[in-house]
C-alpha cells in the first residue's frame, strides 16, 4: 500500500534508530566533511522488511528563512509499498478523511485538518531537560514517548492493530523541532494558525502563538516561554556571542557561550558551523529558553541558557555588497 500521511519520522539505517528530520540534521551536520548522506526506512518493522525507503528532504541544509527552499521534510518513496499496518497510512478516501470524524467538533475537525496540511506538528512539549550536563551532552532516558535524542514519538500500533483510530499525540522535548514545528505552521491562514494550541508539560494547553514572545516583550527572569529575535553572531575562540538587534527596556540584550560550554557539547560541530555561516549573514534569528538577568557590570541584560539544548538559530539573508565591504 502507498503511504497518505506526512511522514514524521524514519529509521536510519547508518544510526540504528528512529529520528524526526530535525534530529536526522542534527545528526547528519555534526559528521566530520565528507559526509555520506543517511539512508531511511519505514518505521514500521514489516515495511523495512519490504524495504520502503523514505526520503529525507534538506536536511544537510542548516535551518535558514529562505523560501527559495523547501524545509526539511521526509517524503516516502512513491514507488515502495508498506505493510496495511503501517501509521503512515489513513484508510479512506481524501474526501472521507476531511470530513468531521464521529464524536468530533467543528472546530476539532478544522485543527486535525489544518494539522494534516504541516509537514510536522508538535502537540505535547516537555521543557525540562534530563539529566542536564554542562552544554547539554544528551538527553537522559525518560519520560512518556521520548528516546534518548528527545524525539518525541506519538502513540505507537503494533501491527496487529487498526490504523482507522487516530494516532496519538506528538511529544517532544527537542526545542529545535518545536521551532520548525512552529515556523510551518506560521505558514497556514491566519484563521488556522490561531486555532492550533500546544501542551507545555506541567503547565497546560495554550494557544502556539502564545509560547513564542518576542525578545521585545520579555520579561526578566524566567519567561515560561521561548523567547526569540533576531540578531548578529560574533565568535570567540570555540565560543561566540548573540545580540539582539531589537532591545528589551531601551537595553541591549546578549547571549554569551563560553568555550568550555561548547566543548561539552555533543553536537558542537553542527552549532560550530550554525555560527561560522552566521557572521557572513545580515542577522540570524535565535529562539531559546534561557532566562534574562541584568549584567553585573551594567552592560544590559544578559541571555543565561544553561544548556545549549535550549537554543536554536535560523538563518536570515546574506550581507550585501554594502555591508560586506
Amino acid at each position: 500500500m502507498k503511504t497518505n500521511k506526512r511522514i514524521t519520522r524514519a529509521y536510519c539505517v547508518e544510526l540504528e534508530k528512529e529520528l524526526s528530520i530535525a534530529a536526522a540534521r542534527r545528526e547528519y551536520l555534526s559528521l566530520k566533511p565528507p559526509r555520506a548522506r543517511f539512508t531511511f526506512l519505514c518505521t514500521n518493522e514489516e515495511c523495512r522488511r519490504l524495504d520502503a525507503k523514505i526520503t529525507g528532504v534538506n536536511y544537510d541544509l542548516n535551518p535558514q528563512e529562505t523560501t527559495i527552499l523547501q524545509a526539511a521534510h521526509f517524503r516516502a518513496n512513491p514507488k515502495d509499498e508498506h505493510c496495511p499496518t503501517c501509521e503512515w497510512i489513513e484508510h479512506g478516501s481524501s474526501g472521507d478523511l476531511d470530513r468531521s470524524r464521529p464524536g468530533e467538533t467543528e472546530e476539532e475537525a478544522k485543527v486535525r485538518q489544518a494539522k494534516r496540511k504541516l509537514d510536522d506538528y508538535i502537540d505535547i512539549f516537555d521543557p525540562n531537560l534530563k539529566e542536564k550536563k554542562p552544554g547539554g551532552d544528551r538527553p537522559g532516558k525518560g519520560g512518556d514517548e521520548i528516546d534518548g535524542d528527545g524525539q518525541g514519538r506519538g502513540a505507537r500500533r503494533t501491527s496487529s492493530e487498526s490504523n482507522d483510530k487516530p494516532r496519538g499525540p506528538t511529544k517532544t522535548t527537542d526545542l529545535e523541532r518545536l521551532v520548525e514545528s512552529y515556523r510551518n505552521a506560521k505558514t497556514l491562514p491566519w484563521e488556522e494558525f490561531n486555532l492550533l494550541t500546544l501542551q507545555v508539560s506541567g503547565y497546560g494547553v495554550i494557544p502556539l502563538r502564545s509560547y513564542f514572545r518576542h525578545i521585545e516583550a520579555a520579561t526578566m527572569g524566567e519567561n515560561g516561554c521561548v523567547l526569540f529575535g533576531g540578531g548578529t553572531v560574533k565568535r570567540y575562540g570555540e565560543g561566540f556571542s548573540f545580540n539582539f538587534i531589537d532591545r528589551l527596556a531601551e537595553k541591549r540584550v546578549s547571549l554569551y557561550v563560553p568555550p568550555d560550554q561548547m566543548k561539552a557539547y555533543r553536537f558542537r560541530r553542527y552549532l560550530k558551523e550554525l555560527v561560522i555561516q552566521a557572521e557572513e549573514l545580515r542577522y540570524v534569528t535565535l529562539y531559546t529558553l534561557g532566562h534574562l538577568e541584568e549584567n553585573p557590570k551594567g552592560k544590559g541584560i544578559d541571555l543565561k541558557v544553561e544548556d545549549l539544548r535550549q537554543i536554536a538559530f535560523v538563518l536570515g539573508p546574506p550581507k550585501t555588497k554594502t555591508e560586506t565591504s
